[in-house]
């Protein structure tokens, strides 16, 4: 394994424009099994920053995600970004002091539905979160080690590994649900948009009917205020009448 061919792993959080948490790869997969807890994040949605790392601890690739936290500092159990397919088929990304990076972040993202769960590392000059990133990685308080990998981290799959891997989710989808089971991204989203008008409808019949309960109760509160004032006039009526009499007993 060439020294090119050496790679590391590590996430950042960011607080403002600041890191305030720096970890290995390691440590990032304990906090999303829930086995840890991140108190500096509780109740908070970070800003985070996975980060491929080269020769010369310079940054060759990146992914700023966005992750939850509850009250407790537990990651969100429903994270799903999958940083390291993000980050091998990014697209190219600034020089942040060490070359051209590769960039997954919201305004680039290769499978867009994932998107919303990045950000964009907005910032001039030495403010840009990835150049802060770079400076940090540089002091390297994690005590980073590059160790070679026998499938390279910003390699995309294509070729015969990419080929191996998809023949593996096709015999997987195969076994799981049959030659029927496979489905066209169309079918997908003809599939959420009927879902998603079946849903409308019943929430206009249930609008409708909480509506017409409303309105059954304000024509029932109306009702009960005409008798109310007719029995006030009634009683008016009958005081007057009686201060009549009274009136004419004392003539």
């Amino acid at each position: 394994m060439s020294q090119q061919d050496a790679f590391a792993e590590a996430v950042l959080f960011f607080d403002g424009n600041e890191i305030s948490v720096e970890m290995h790869y390691a440590e990032f997969e304990t906090l999303l099994n829930q086995a840890a807890t991140l108190e500096q994040m509780a109740g908070r949605v970070a800003r985070g920053a996975y980060l491929v790392i080269g020769t010369g601890l310079a940054i060759r690739g990146a992914v700023c995600f966005q992750l939850r936290f509850d009250q407790k500092g537990h990651a969100d159990r429903e994270f799903s970004v999958p940083l390291r397919h993000l980050v091998r088929h990014a697209g190219p990304g600034p020089d942040v002091g060490g070359g051209t990076i590769r960039l997954a972040s919201r305004n680039q993202c290769s499978v867009s539905w994932h998107a919303m769960n990045l950000w964009e590392p907005d910032g001039e000059g030495e403010a840009n979160p990835l150049k802060v990133a770079q400076r940090a990685i540089w002091r390297n308080r994690l005590g980073v080690k590059l160790k070679g990998q026998t499938e390279p981290l910003l390699v995309a799959e294509t070729g015969p590994i990419g080929a191996i891997v998809q023949e593996r989710a096709e015999r997987k989808i195969n076994e799981a649900f049959g030659q029927e089971g496979r489905i066209s991204l169309q079918q997908l989203i003809r599939q959420h948009n009927d879902q998603i008008d079946a849903l409308t409808k019943q929430y206009r019949t249930d609008l409708e009917q909480q509506q017409q309960i409303y309105l059954d109760q304000i024509r029932a509160c109306r009702e009960e205020l005409h008798k109310a004032k007719a029995i006030v006039r009634q009683e008016q009526e009958r005081n007057r009448r009686r201060q009549q009499l009274l009136r004419g007993e004392t003539q």
